[in-house]
């Protein structure tokens, strides 16, 4: 399969899914009495921390969200002013069209990768004359690298192409405790070796225990299925890529949600930590970070 097509068949997909997804809301909307109740407030953030949760910005509303990742506690982290110094940041800004679709851009500082995005809600949990006992989200993304390409070798615009997909599907038990399942597939039209899968699979597991009103903590961790192994620098041995492992507290202020962790995974946009997270626990390599987001309302929904 040629990487262009791969690019066509990941364009056709999305909009299949976003257009069964509009059909499928629609067929529910029919459906729907006034003794249906939606789950709501799953996640109150769009981020687990690196997994997407099922949450979409309500429609008309544009969110703009940035995501920091300070430097490793194992790497110089008092020298480095704290990991200051050698900080990785990622901003997005995103609007939602319609109350099941979401759309955005970013930029990750690390790689310099810039990507396109959609979020479509397939399903979403309630009770009463419409019984449906998880909410179910599909995202998707296009990732340019833009590291400067060594001018003695031979590469295509292509070769900076990665994608990654996630199916969300999450339940909000109670009042206090939710959790979600998120199978990943990622694919690189280029990998730096020949030994390398340019496919990666993984299962991604959060969930979410609110402790207060505005105050909620956090766990994720995402499984690779078929990791690939690099060459560690210091061991002189071929390692596996880590799992990315993160623990956060979040704090709802308002307009703003406000998110702070603890994660092996330098990288913030989805195919670094997902495939390509070198650090361990284990070892410190240990980032302390946050993401913050903050709505706007651009349209406002007319009122009857």
């Amino acid at each position: 399969m040629t990487k262009n097509s791969i690019f066509y068949i990941f364009l056709l997909s999305f909009f299949s899914i976003g257009l069964s997804a509009q059909g499928l809301l629609n067929e529910l909307e029919e459906m729907n009495g006034p003794e249906t109740e939606y789950a709501f407030a799953t996640f109150k953030g769009t981020k687990v921390v690196n997994l997407q949760s099922v949450e979409l910005p309500g429609k008309g509303d544009l969110q703009y969200s940035i995501l920091h990742r300070f430097g490793a506690f194992n790497q110089d982290f008092f020298y480095n002013f704290f990991g200051l110094d050698n900080a990785q940041i990622r901003m997005t800004l995103d609007y939602s069209p319609t109350d099941w679709l979401n759309l955005g851009l970013g930029h990750s500082s690390f790689q310099k990768v810039y990507d396109a995005y959609g979020k479509v809600r397939l399903l979403r949990q309630s009770k009463g004359a419409v019984e449906m006992p998880v909410s179910m989200v599909f995202y998707s993304g296009i990732f340019i690298d833009g590291i400067r390409f060594q001018e003695d070798l031979s590469y295509e615009f292509t070769d900076r192409l990665a994608y990654t997909s996630e199916l969300i599907i999450a339940r909000k038990f109670n009042s206090n405790f939710s959790a979600e399942i998120v199978p990943t597939y990622t694919h690189f039209n280029f990998v730096e070796d020949a030994d390398w899968s340019n496919d990666i699979f993984a299962v991604g597991l959060a969930a979410r225990y609110k402790i207060s009103k505005m105050h909620a903590i956090s766990f994720e961790y995402v499984h690779q299925l078929n990791p690939n192994e690099y060459l560690d620098s210091e061991t002189n041995e071929m390692t596996a890529f880590n799992n990315a492992l993160s623990i956060g507290f979040d704090i709802e202020t308002g307009g703003h949600v406000f998110q702070l962790f603890l994660t092996n995974s330098r990288g913030t946009s989805e195919p670094n930590v997902f495939a390509e997270t070198p650090g361990s626990w284990l070892d410190g390599d240990i980032h302390f970070g946050f993401n913050i987001s903050r709505v706007f309302t651009v349209k406002k929904p007319k009122t009857e």
